[in-house]
């Protein structure tokens, strides 16, 4: 990353010149680019609100792994509620209100058992002192229930509450690079937690904080490998030469798939020279073109039959004020950034070339979020591939899912020509005052693919750090 901001912070040099004169140090996130998603492993501090409803499960599953569990038993509530589990994992007790030094890789809390306003107080109290013992680099995860508006008002209000609860704490845990996050859970997908708990409390998930993802009541895979899980795959990544694209493809084959890679003509060594590293297949087609869709399936068809896994990455901007925005420049944008992806989807599925339980994943934007001055163009195809992403995943069939990621500020070839003071901007604010790099976006891509994240579906998750545009 070529950031010297970030840089200088770290040296000994800057470490004391930053705290002298009180500027934010961007911590050091924790990743792990050679490593495919792990279980949950290390200590675990997890609580519940009152009639938690998933905390058995959460219990059950953290047991079978490498983890360390723990819980606060700071009241007769707390040791009614493990009590009532009846589960055979070893919990040890912890005191908050002592002045232990032991400190936890993640804290996790079920609160979807909160009905009312009086019982948000049992977020308070667990958080209010857990955060000391929370390491730096850890996770806090927080599991609520998906937000129906025939829950009642009042638990209405209680479910909207833990949002801008999780949102507001990411922001405090931020500087020790920390991340916070809300899994929403339908009745009977309790079951489906496992791959995102995960993948939650790993380094895959450094740079996402203060999200949110839901998951519905799906089958569960009959048979997960977690050390290849996308073995047998094969999976399309379009705008594969470079940037998000090029370390998407990396991250899928690491993961096990057989990668197709595509991009334009222009990039064919590029694209040669990374298929071949991947033990993949480049395919080189210009999505501009009118019947790029059809040479798409064609090319699927012919040469795999079907595809498991499909990346839509490629895109373009051409920014200009509204005002002074030539027709092509609009066109363009919303025919290869979201016109595109439609059609080839549509002529996909309509050909059945997306195998069963298939993953369609695109790539959206902060800007579709939060809007961006000069490219109205560019903000609204990311908008509508993100409403695109959630009508199409009510209607698709056969375990195929949909879901979408949208970037913040990335350290990429295109952000490395952004003007100085601009990219400064886009870098610091956000809760880990740093960009990402391409490598946060394609893990999260991957997890989406993973064969545990079948209950993910309409989602679009931010990778941004939590910047501070959007909602």
């Amino acid at each position: 990353m070529n950031d010297l901001y970030t840089n200088i912070a770290h040296s000994n040099f800057g470490q004391n010149l930053f705290k002298a004169l009180n500027l934010p140090t961007p911590p050091k996130l924790k990743r792990s680019p050679d490593e495919v998603l792990p279980h949950a492993r290390g200590r675990i501090l997890i609580a519940g609100a009152k009639n938690a409803k998933v905390l058995k499960h959460l219990l059950n599953y953290l047991a079978k792994q490498k983890v360390s569990l723990n819980t606060p038993l700071w009241d007769d509530e707390q040791i009614s509620l493990f009590a009532s589990h009846n589960t055979q994992a070893h919990i040890d007790t912890f005191g908050l209100s002592t002045s232990s030094n032991h400190k936890f890789k993640g804290l996790i809390f079920d609160a979807t058992g909160i009905k009312k306003i009086a019982e948000l107080k049992a977020v308070y109290s667990f958080f209010h002192q857990a955060l000391n013992h929370l390491k730096t680099g850890g996770h806090v995860i927080i599991i609520g229930l998906e937000v129906q508006t025939e829950l009642g008002a009042e638990q209405y209000a209680c479910l909207q509450a833990l949002e801008g609860f999780t949102k507001s704490l990411a922001k405090e845990v931020g500087a020790k690079g920390a991340n916070a996050n809300l899994i929403r859970v339908q009745p009977g997908s309790e079951r489906q937690l496992d791959a995102t708990l995960a993948f939650f409390l790993s380094r895959k998930s450094s740079y996402v904080t203060g999200q949110s993802v839901s998951l519905e009541k799906s089958r569960l895979a009959s048979k997960i490998s977690w050390h290849k899980p996308l073995a047998g795959k094969t999976a399309l990544v379009t705008g594969a030469a470079f940037g998000i694209g090029e370390e998407t493809a990396r991250i899928l084959a690491r993961d096990g798939a057989a990668v197709v890679c595509l991009d334009i003509p222009a990039n064919q060594a590029k694209l040669n020279q990374l298929a071949s590293s991947l033990g993949g297949h480049a395919l080189c087609i210009d999505l501009s073109e009118k019947d790029a869709a059809e040479q798409v399936l064609v090319a699927v068809t012919s040469q795999l039959g079907v595809v498991d896994i499909v990346i839509h990455n490629a895109g373009i901007t051409r920014d200009k004020t509204l005002r002074k925005m030539p027709d092509n420049f609009w066109e363009q944008v919303l025919d290869i950034n979201l016109d595109k992806i439609t059609q080839i989807n549509e002529v996909l599925l309509n050909a059945k070339a997306i195998a069963s339980k298939g993953r369609i994943v695109g790539v959206s934007s902060i800007s579709g979020i939060a809007g961006n001055f000069g490219q109205t163009n560019y903000a609204a195809s990311k908008a509508g591939l993100a409403g695109y992403t959630a009508a199409l995943a009510a209607t698709l069939e056969n375990g195929i899912t949909i879901n979408a990621v949208a970037p913040g500020f990335i350290e990429t070839r295109m952000t490395n020509k952004v003007p100085f003071m601009t990219r400064e901007i886009g870098r610091r604010t956000n809760s880990f005052s740093q960009g990402g790099l391409p490598l946060d976006v394609a893990e999260v891509i991957s997890f989406f693919c993973h064969p545990g994240a079948q209950a993910l579906n309409g989602n679009v998750l931010r990778v941004c750090g939590q910047s501070l545009l959007g909602r």
